[in-house]
This record gives structure tokens, sequence and C-alpha cells, in this order.
């Protein structure tokens, strides 16, 4: 059972979402500023055949669903169907947070969803049972400061005002960024609760002197002049850690099935960023061309984002060093038990 945006958004024949899809399922799906990701292919002619070495029979007539973001950067799994073992459709679904995500997949109605650590550690507290299988992105979050006001590193903040948006893991960075700066909210600096939509005319306005965010609307604000990017964003425990692939309780024991689908993520972030290097052209193609972004948004975005599918130590880490500062912050009640969010098993070799 697959989750839908509305009772019209059926799968489209034959296996990709064409860009009539993508567009139907934006304007469903999709906030104003669109900032989540659906159903563009990758240039077909590039595709390579299937993923793994899994046997494709088994897959013959069988559908999975993966949750995505509406033209968001995390959205390699778009391209698994290029690398898709014989047999097996992947059907997008557009998402607009990680909760409901995480809630499909607990129901049952959600095969796989990119998730980052902050709701996903916090519903992992409370019993829900997905699982991580790999990466899927890095980096995409960003702190931005008006650049009229000489705000060139977080002690700047002081005597500002930031928006800040709902409980996510840009709060949890921006709490460790001020605590590290030896700032506090209310004491040294005003905060502003704002969604993420409203982040990009805020700040144009002169509204708030700052905020922390997510791309695109990040690099639409330095693009434009009015912002400038500060880059110790990444300097907190959580580091760059993006989105992971998690999958749901009811697919966990289908090895055959975690197999294709690590192996389909492996390919499609070495497509999009072979070696940990963003190919500048196939980024073009699907953030111009299928998601409509500025060029010069596209050129600037690029440095803050990637494709990811390896789960190492360093990842590992970073997550735990973000269940560390929501424990601290109270977020959490206790200290997570990693080990059984993990299953990396079927982790190919590079």
């Amino acid at each position: 059972m697959t989750m839908t945006t509305s009772p019209s958004d059926s799968p489209t024949p034959p296996t990709l979402l064409t860009r009539r899809r993508l567009l139907a399922l934006t304007g469903a799906g999709a906030g104003a500023l669109a900032l989540a990701s659906c159903g563009a292919s990758r240039d077909p002619s590039a595709a390579s055949g299937p993923s793994s070495d899994v046997d494709g029979g088994a897959f013959e007539g069988r559908s999975i669903s993966v949750a995505l973001y509406s033209k968001n950067h995390a959205s390699s799994p778009l391209f698994w169907q290029d690398y898709a073992p014989p047999g097996l459709t992947v059907e997008p679904q557009i998402f607009t947070s990680g909760s409901d995500m995480n809630r499909a997949m607990e129901a049952g109605d959600l095969d796989f969803g990119l998730m980052g650590p902050y709701n996903s550690l916090i519903e992992a507290e409370q019993g829900f049972g997905a699982k991580i299988i790999c990466m899927c992105s890095r980096q995409g979050i960003g702190l931005v400061g008006r650049a009229d006001q000489g705000i060139e590193s977080v002690e700047d903040l002081r005597g500002k005002t930031i928006a800040v948006p709902p409980p996510s893991v840009q709060v949890l960075v921006l709490t460790a960024l001020l605590a590290q700066a030896g700032l506090e909210f209310e004491r040294d600096l005003t905060a502003v609760p704002l969604g993420f939509a409203d982040h990009l005319g805020a700040l144009e306005r002169g509204d708030v002197d700052a905020y922390i965010g997510t791309e695109p609307p990040v690099s639409m604000s330095v693009v434009s002049g009015v912002g400038t990017r500060l880059d110790a964003v990444y300097d907190t425990p959580n580091g760059d850690f993006n989105t992971a692939m998690w999958a749901a309780p009811h697919v966990q024991d289908d090895a055959e099935l975690l197999a294709a689908v690590v192996g389909m993520q492996r390919d499609a972030a070495e497509h999009l960023t072979p070696g940990g290097e963003n190919d500048p052209e196939v980024w073009r193609r699907l953030l111009v061309e299928e998601f409509d972004y500025a060029e010069p948004v596209y050129q600037e975005v690029l440095s803050n984002i990637g494709a990811e599918w390896e789960f190492g130590e360093r990842r590992r880490a970073q997550l735990e060093g973000a269940g560390k500062l929501m424990l601290d912050s109270g977020v959490l009640t206790r200290e997570p038990d990693y080990e059984a969010l993990y299953l990396l098993d079927y982790l190919p070799a590079r």
C-alpha cells in the first residue's frame, strides 16, 4: 500500500514520473516555496541498468514507495528507477515533513523515507520502528545574516533578531552554535518563530536580521545580495548530517529488497555526486531544467548539497552527536539505542 497526496496522484506508467506528473505532484504536495522533492528522471540515455546483483525475478510486478520532499536537493531516489532490478517499479511520494513520513512507514503505508536526526530520534524514543539502511544526502542547511548588518560570524548575532523555524535539526544546530559563542536567546538576541517558507521574505524586508534555514532559500538570499552565508553552520556535533534513508518495519526482513534499494541509492548517489564531488551537469538537469531553479541559485546551491549512500563511522558519530545535543537540551529523555536504529547489513562495498 502506498501513500499518495490525493486520489488523482496514482502512479503514471510505465515506471518513470513524467514532467507533467512532477508538476502535478508539486502543486498538490508542496508549499508556496516548494522546498521538498518529487519525480523527474535523469537523462535516460545515461542509464546503466540495474544497480545490484540481486535476482530481479523476485520483483516482477512489484512496486515500492519512497517518500521525498518537493523540488528539494535530497532527491537521489528520483533516480532509483534507472537502476532498479527488472520488474521493480519505484513510486516517489510527496511529503511535507519527516514526521509524516515516519508515521506512514509505521502504519505500513510507505516503504522507505529520507529523514534527518531530529524527528526520527524523537519518534524512535516513542517506539517507532523505522531503521537506517544508508545515507541519502549531506549539507543542505544554512545560517544567513543580512549583508548590511555586518553579520559575518555567530558572535555578530548578539543584539540581533533571528528567524527560528519549527523544531528541527536547524534549531538544534542553531542552539548549539549560540552556546559555543556564549549567546542565549532572549538574553543576547531575539528569536522570531517563523516557518521555513517565510524566511526569505522576512530577511529581504528587514523583519529579521538573520535566519537558519534550508536550501534553496539560503542560496536565494545569498544570490540576491541581501544575505551572507555563515560557514559555522556545520561546526556542531551534528556536522553536515542531513538525511539518511530509513526502511519501514514491514520491509526490514526482506533482504533482497533492502539490498536492491541500497544498491539503487548507491548508484543514484554516484551518478549525482561521483566520488563525493557533485557532477555540475547532472545537477543542472535536475535543479535548473526540472526544478526550475534560477541559474545563479543553482550555481550557489551546488556547494552546499550532495548525494550520498555510505553510512560509516563519521555518520554514526554525527547522528550520535545530534542525539547528545537533543538529550542535553531536554528534547530526548534518554540516550537513544543507536545500534537498534541501524540496519546496515546491505551496504555494498565501493
